[in-house]
C-alpha cells in the first residue's frame, strides 16, 4: 500500500496549521483592531447622526452637544 497524500486546498494566503504561533497572533491581532475599528466607525457616525437629527428637531441639549 501506498501512503496517499491529500491534496493541498490552503487558499495559500492564511494556513494556521502551517505557521509559526507568531504569525497567527499578528494575524489575530489584526484582524481584533480591524475589527474594533469598523465598530468604533460605525457606532460614532449612528450616534452622531442621532444627535444632528434630534438637533433638527428642536431638542436643546442636542444642539448643545453638537457644539
Amino acid at each position: 500500500m501506498s501512503d496517499y497524500k491529500s491534496p493541498n486546498r490552503s487558499p495559500g494566503f492564511y494556513d494556521p496549521e502551517h505557521r509559526t504561533p507568531k504569525t497567527n497572533g499578528v494575524v489575530v491581532a489584526i484582524f481584533c483592531v480591524l475589527l474594533g475599528g469598523a465598530f468604533w466607525i460605525s457606532l460614532t457616525q449612528t450616534l452622531d447622526a442621532q444627535q444632528r437629527q434630534h438637533c433638527e428637531q428642536g431638542w436643546q441639549p442636542a444642539c448643545e452637544a453638537l457644539k
